[in-house]
């Protein structure tokens, strides 16, 4: 309930916060705006249900096309039943029963995306920081940070294989646990030829929410540069893999606006498209 309770707060504080003739831009939506904005986002749930496959394949498991197209689907509706991490706890559960896939391994695969996501928004943040002058700002530090994150878990790889077992049976297995997840981790991304193909899934997905983003914009009236749509996109993503509120509604508006708002992009263009991009989920 107290997620619910942020998301609304938050939505409260952005409504005072964007300009009133800005909001009424969403009202006014055409139906073939909205089911062009559908047709977007049902393209990227299948890359991500292709990503599901390549992912959940270095684990013996197989899926199936309506498993690659629905999953995604059915994993945003947990991210609004569950606020806190439904995708992964539905992901988890799903897998557990029809696969009988270990819990540390789809954690393993999630803490992975995710990590890829980071790695991938560093890498063209450091392209960005590098030509704008701003590598050896706060800016160029966190982008740095973000790409260098496989090394990361290299290092906590070691350091956990190195650890001594403690001698209580709950700590002795919560110690592997940790270490079974850490592990596989690791290894997917030492497997260069399997993250090429997620890396390059990821630039397909980045490419379409650009073109998303910037329709978006366009449709509401307003005409955003691809710069500020790339812009948008990766600090979406970002924002997407902490989730305190049902999907994220309102936190991935008011992280996004804000951190757009520092690279000189009108806060509100950010929220507005972010928000109708939410709304088109939900209907899904």
């Amino acid at each position: 309930i107290l997620s619910y309770v942020i998301s609304l707060l938050i939505l409260v504080i952005l409504f005072f916060w964007i300009d009133k003739d800005s909001l009424r831009l969403l009202l006014n939506t055409s139906i073939k705006s909205v089911l062009v904005s559908i047709l977007f986002a049902l393209i990227l749930y299948f890359s991500s249900g292709i990503e599901l496959y390549f992912v959940r394949k270095q684990f013996g498991v197989s899926l199936g096309i309506n498993d690659i197209f629905l999953l995604p689907i059915v994993g945003n509706l947990w991210s609004f039943i569950f606020p806190f991490q439904g995708n992964l706890l539905f992901t988890t559960l799903f897998f557990k029963q029809k696969y009988n896939m270990k819990i540390s391994e789809s954690f393993s695969i999630s803490i992975y995306l995710y990590l890829v996501i980071l790695c991938f928004a560093g890498f063209l943040g450091l392209i960005f920081a590098v030509t704008h002058k701003m590598l050896f700002t706060w800016f160029g530090l966190i982008t740095s940070i973000l790409l260098l994150n496989p090394f990361i878990v290299y290092i906590i790889n070691l350091l956990v294989k190195n650890l001594k077992h403690s001698r209580f049976l709950f700590v002795k297995k919560v110690q592997a646990f940790f270490t079974s997840i850490v592990d596989n981790t690791n290894q997917l991304w030492r497997n260069f030829s399997f993250t090429f193909i997620i890396l390059v899934i990821n630039l397909v997905r980045l490419f379409v929410n650009i073109v998303w983003f910037y329709w978006i914009s366009f449709s509401l009236g307003f005409g955003l540069t691809l710069f500020e749509a790339g812009l948008i996109s990766i600090v979406m993503s970002i924002s997407l893999i902490i989730k305190i509120t049902p999907n994220n509604l309102g936190v991935a508006q008011f992280v996004t606006g804000g951190f757009v708002s520092l690279m000189n992009v009108q806060p509100d263009k950010a929220v507005l498209v972010t928000l109708f991009a939410s709304a088109t989920t939900m209907l899904l």
